[in-house]
């Protein structure tokens, strides 16, 4: 239900005005100690007292520190003050909300209920001397019809005064407390400019470069499990989100707020990609297997079948049996499901393989797997699939970056020697 007027949505509005002014007074009681605490430090560095006692590194550090403490101080009090009027202006929409929510809305259906009457009682109105074939109305039954609209006209003027009444009020209200959220909004950037050190665009940088290495550890492991056809799609994407670190890392070197071990660190996501295309080459795709194994099946299906002969009833089926050959196949090898060991999964190299290897396993169970055709083709593509040698170090390449992604992710890299140093000087 929405303001005939003003469009606005008839709702109670979001949020605890009292906490919201509780958490702006804590904030500029804090800027206030602040600002307090940044005049005592810049006393200790101006003083001579102090510098006479041998301590001029202390008074060159409370001198430095002053500085970002008043800023601070006004970056927290500037802000509090802005949350402390919006939070009245919050209580003050939310109070008349509470009281006249429930009456808006019973005069709005009020309205529609008169609006609903009154064409009502203009069409019985109307009925009395258009219906065809109708004896002509009574003097009565006119004056009573015309009295019905009367009655309708008047009470829907009533219901139209107070349902605009109360909708006006509810505009301006909530106008207000909408000018009172753009204001506070921009005071609280005016206290970030103000103090000059607001980081917030780096605190967003950093925080999605953390929400990224999570979002990679768990599509990394379901990875592992979820196979062919979807296998190429969440490579795309850890692709795409790897790079994005990389680039958010390298946006970060760029203006000093990281080192080119961090750089390094990020690129080290990449390298499973390449080595993985390395590893991958020759490997058999799921899709390409099944059509393969199917095709051969269906032939050692039909090559069993005994030629047909009209002196012999039994092979009159022949050609029969010989065109359903590819729905036996097809039934006898079902693909391979979705989901997979992820255990297998790493030591394989991938789920496509794992379930490649299931569905020659299922080959090996149908009534044709002695077929030549069907075994030289089992042989041929168990013989793609990674060997032993391959299979240890998909292991050991899976463990060591799973273990660099979660050092990541828990800030706990170890530093680059040499690269660590480097850093750009700007920006910092």
């Amino acid at each position: 239900m929405r303001s005939p007027q003003g469009g606005h949505e008839l709702r109670q509005l979001e949020g605890d005005a009292e906490e919201i002014w509780n958490r702006g007074d804590a904030w500029v009681k804090l800027g206030d100690v602040m600002k307090h605490t940044s005049a005592e430090l810049t006393a200790i560095g101006d003083s001579s007292i102090h510098k006479s006692k041998g301590t001029e590194k202390l008074a060159e550090m409370a001198s430095e520190s002053a500085d970002d403490l008043e800023a601070a101080g006004v970056r927290y009090r500037e802000t509090g003050r802005a949350l402390r009027t919006y939070a009245n202006a919050l209580e003050t929409a939310q109070t008349w909300l509470r009281r006249n929510l429930d009456n808006v809305e019973q005069a709005e259906l009020a309205y529609q209920s008169a609006l609903d009457a009154k064409a009502d009682a203009i069409s019985a109105q109307s009925a009395l001397t258009t219906v065809p074939g109708a004896d002509d109305p009574t003097e009565a039954e006119k004056n009573a019809a015309d009295a019905e609209v009367s009655s309708a006209t008047t009470a829907l003027t009533s219901a139209t005064t107070a349902r605009d009444g109360l909708w006006t009020d509810f505009d301006q209200v909530f106008t207000k407390w909408s000018d009172a959220y753009d204001e506070a909004v921009e005071d609280i950037q005016g206290a970030m400019d103000s103090a000059d050190n607001n980081d917030g665009f780096w605190e967003f940088v950093d925080s999605a470069l953390d929400v990224i290495g999570i979002v990679l550890i768990v599509l990394s492991v379901i990875a592992l499990i979820i196979g062919a056809p979807l296998t190429g799609l969440l490579g795309l994407v850890i692709l795409g989100l790897t790079l994005l670190v990389v680039g958010l890392t390298l946006l970060q070197f760029a203006f000093g707020k990281a080192t080119l071990s961090d750089v390094a660190w990020s690129l080290v996501g990449l390298l499973p990609f390449g080595i993985g295309k390395v590893l991958s080459r020759g490997a058999p795709v799921l899709s390409t297997v099944v059509r393969g194994g199917r095709g051969v099946t269906t032939a050692a299906i039909r090559s069993g079948l005994p030629r047909l002969s009209l002196l012999r009833p039994t092979t009159w089926t022949s050609p029969f049996r010989s065109l359903v050959a590819p729905v036996r196949s097809w039934l006898a090898l079902p693909r391979p499901g979705l989901f997979v060991n992820p255990f297998r999964s790493i030591t394989m190299g991938g789920p496509e393989a794992v379930q490649v290897q299931n569905f020659l396993n299922t080959m090996r169970t149908t009534p044709w797997a002695n077929n030549p055709g069907v075994t030289e083709f089992i042989t041929r593509t168990a013989g793609a699939l990674p060997g032993r040698g391959e299979r240890l170090l998909n292991v050991g390449l899976w463990t060591s970056f799973s273990t660099f992604d979660g050092l990541g992710v828990a800030d706990a890299q170890p530093d680059i020697p040499v690269l660590e140093d480097v850093q750009l000087p700007w920006g910092r």
